[in-house]
């Protein structure tokens, strides 16, 4: 009888109190509210390479075509490339024409734009702009968008 009492003490120990139930629920929430906003900035510092790779061709393109008649041109059409098709920016690419001096050429030859139909929340429509000198920046979107991307 002695042995038949443990054995039914022992099967009530199995398991785990709600105390301990609720502890490992508090620690999975604070995990994932620190990784879940992370992997959003990650995930749209990869987004970001599909316009810094086009900036880079559309500067290029801009950088031959000064370099054939000395001026930048506006109209996407005028370049030796075609930038189509991006998956979260906006196309055509908006670009900026002028006499490419040293005083007088624009400083900012190129830009894309988040495209607002698929951004991820938090971000909005920010800008990408490729200057003559291959610096890129950002402008625009919500508050920290440009600084949670990295520019």
């Amino acid at each position: 009888m002695k042995g038949m009492q443990e054995k039914e003490v022992l099967d009530m120990r199995k398991g785990f109190t709600l105390m301990e139930l609720l502890i490992v629920v508090i620690v999975i929430g604070i995990l994932a509210s620190i990784g879940v906003p992370q992997f959003f900035r990650v995930a749209e510092r990869g987004r970001t390479a599909e316009a810094t790779h086009a900036l880079g061709a559309l500067r290029s393109a801009q950088i031959r075509l000064s370099a054939q008649n000395g001026v930048t041109t506006a109209v996407p059409g005028a370049l030796d490339m075609n930038v189509t098709n991006l998956r979260f920016f906006t196309t055509p690419p908006t670009l900026i024409g002028g006499v490419d001096t040293s005083v007088g050429g624009p400083v900012v030859i190129a830009s894309l734009t988040r495209n607002a139909t698929s951004n991820t929340a938090g971000f909005g429509a920010y800008v990408l702009s490729i200057a003559v000198n291959g610096d890129i920046t950002c402008a625009g979107g919500a508050a920290t968008a440009c600084q949670n991307i990295g520019y």
